[in-house]
């Protein structure tokens, strides 16, 4: 119920005080994502797993922005995964055992396409990464420079490209273009909110205001402000074969049009209104 203005001004304090990130995570302040709940994983892994056409046994899949679990790496592995890369911006995930073994048991107890190990053992973070065939790296872009070329057979994030930093955009389709196999898939679930209160109170501001390096991006609530047709532009420029899929939008703008920086006062209604959508990414 808080105003999204309140909510600016709180970030921009917090962000200030001499307090680690990880210590605001652990006090629900920043939350990157519901990674940690098994049955949200699961699920977040199957649509994308599903959307990607189902890769048969062996595969090898990126997910971008694992947020605070490595769950992708053993629901992959439970999937028939060979190999995974979890790329993100930070090191945010729970090196809590709890967290994973639960995920385990909910694995064993439910019928998934593969296996499991049943010698699936570790004492830590990077021995669960090595069962499971698994890399964790935590620079961003400059990550996915250490995955070979065609080296996925599927890549997949949700509710991440929103935040990719906007003059970053075009770099990373054309990365997820290179890495991607010949007939490799892509699919992002991306949410076009503002991330303050579930509108457009985002793209009130100038650009300059909000690509500020003291504003939004060092504050918690960066969004890259993009549209859906100016990603799906930027794909198309990297050489993706581009679908869109289940979309949801407003019937009508949360705030008034006037109230729009005129920066985006030229964007298509149909554009404004998209507040999420699933998009496939083919490489031909």
């Amino acid at each position: 119920m808080v105003p999204w203005w309140a909510k600016i001004a709180a970030k921009l304090v917090l962000a200030r005080l001499p307090v680690s990130g990880g210590t605001w995570q652990r006090l629900g302040v920043f939350s990157p994502g519901g990674m940690l709940e098994a049955d949200y994983a699961i699920a977040v892994f199957e649509r994308h797993y599903k959307g990607a056409g189902a890769p048969g046994p062996g595969f090898s899949f990126l997910e971008l922005g694992p947020g605070d679990s490595l769950a992708s790496a053993v629901i992959g592995r439970a999937y028939g995964a060979a190999q995974s890369w979890l790329i993100d911006q930070g090191s945010y995930v729970s090196r809590d055992p709890a967290v994973y073994d639960r995920l385990i048991a909910e694995l064993r107890r439910r019928t998934t396409p593969g296996t499991l190990p049943d010698d699936l053992a570790f004492e830590d973070l990077e021995g669960l990464l090595r069962a499971c065939g698994a890399e964790y790296h935590d620079q961003g872009l400059a990550s996915l420079a250490r995955i070979p070329d065609g080296a996925c057979d599927m890549v997949f994030s949700q509710a991440v490209l929103e935040h990719v930093p906007r003059e970053d955009f075009t770099t990373l389709g054309r990365e997820l273009y290179r890495l991607l196999k010949p007939g490799g898939v892509a699919t992002h679930a991306i949410d076009f909110r503002d991330h303050l209160g579930g509108g457009l109170n985002n793209l009130r501001f100038s650009p300059g205001l909000w690509e500020a390096p003291w504003f939004a991006r060092r504050s918690g609530f960066y969004t890259n402000r993009l549209r859906l047709s100016e990603m799906c532009d930027a794909f198309h420029g990297a050489g993706f074969d581009v679908e869109i899929g289940e979309k949801r939008a407003w019937d009508r703008l949360p705030l008034p049009h006037g109230a729009l920086h005129p920066a985006f006062r030229s964007l298509e209604d149909d554009d404004l209104l998209t507040r999420s959508a699933f998009v496939r990414l083919s490489k031909p």
